[in-house]
């Protein structure tokens, strides 16, 4: 019998990690490195990584990889998406007031709309048509973090991006290359060790087809030092939500669910404590 070979940890480049799962909802096995533990899939059927190809084709591919996914309407999407973006922002503030920001991954532009009002604001984008979109409300470089020119950053934020990228140590890499000693690096993602993954496993929400990385706390901690960056604290962290929205999730699962635009804009907080939000800082002269 032939022996399935997986890709190599990203996080320790260990070999041969061991098969955790099968979900019809990611691009290929969820496999564990049995040496530090990181989870991540272990073989890519479609690659929906940005980086190789072009943003408009890598793009394409991801939005044909989500075709069975029913979209929220732009304009309920956009309205939640600026009561999350103003909530990250006081967080951060409340750490670093001003200075110059990259936000990595800023999508059509909210979070750096509202962080221009307290920031010199920048954004990373692959994707064309988001990037053209951004850079309506500030500078945006339409690439990856990697290839970015810029530096000296007081602030990087980066929301629900690690996941997605092609290799987390070269993401955080390049990130802590264009930060400031003691600037503040902020990272969103999936909290694998988490009761809604274990108690859902294959059907978890984070299970996505372009979601290959899953971190928990340890290994989170253990890539930012790896990079010359203290973690300072990690907390599991809600989101804004409305009944429209919960619906449009809960038809993921339940297809058989109406379409119920513009239902109600009660909008209230949600936390299924499946979500880290982390702050750490750079080594050197705070």
């Amino acid at each position: 019998m032939a022996v399935t070979r997986y890709l190599s940890c990203d996080l320790c480049a260990a070999a041969n990690p061991r098969f955790v799962l099968e979900s019809r909802r990611l691009d290929g096995p969820l496999v564990e490195c049995v040496n530090c533990g990181f989870r991540y899939v272990g073989n890519r059927r479609a690659a929906l990584t940005f980086g190789s190809e072009s943003g408009r084709e890598t793009a394409e591919k991801v939005r044909a990889a989500n075709i069975r996914f029913r979209p929220l309407r732009l304009e309920e999407e956009h309205r939640i998406a600026l009561l999350n973006a103003t909530w990250r922002l006081e967080l951060i503030r409340r750490i670093r007031g001003s200075g110059k920001l990259l936000e990595v991954g800023c999508a059509r532009g909210d979070f750096l709309r509202v962080a221009a009002q307290s920031f010199d604001a920048y954004g990373v984008e692959p994707n064309p048509e988001l990037a053209e979109s951004a850079r309506k409300v500030a500078p945006v470089y339409q690439d990856i973090v990697e290839r970015t020119p810029w530096n000296e950053f007081d602030v990087i934020a980066s929301f629900h991006v690690i996941e997605h990228v092609d290799s987390p140590r070269s993401f955080i890499h390049a990130a802590a290359e264009r930060l400031k000693p003691g600037g503040l690096l902020v990272i969103e993602t999936p909290d694998i060790d988490s009761l809604p993954y274990k108690l859902l496993k294959t059907r978890w929400r984070q299970f996505i087809p372009e979601h290959y990385f899953f971190f928990d706390s340890r290994t989170m901690r253990r890539l930012l030092a790896d990079c010359g960056i203290r973690t300072d604290r990690i907390v599991r962290i809600g989101k804004h939500a409305s009944l429209e929205l919960l619906l449009n999730r809960l038809s993921r699962y339940l297809p058989w669910i109406p379409q119920m635009n513009g239902v109600s804009r009660l909008t209230f907080r949600v936390n299924p404590m499946d979500i880290m939000l982390v702050f750490a800082t750079k080594g050197g002269n705070e």
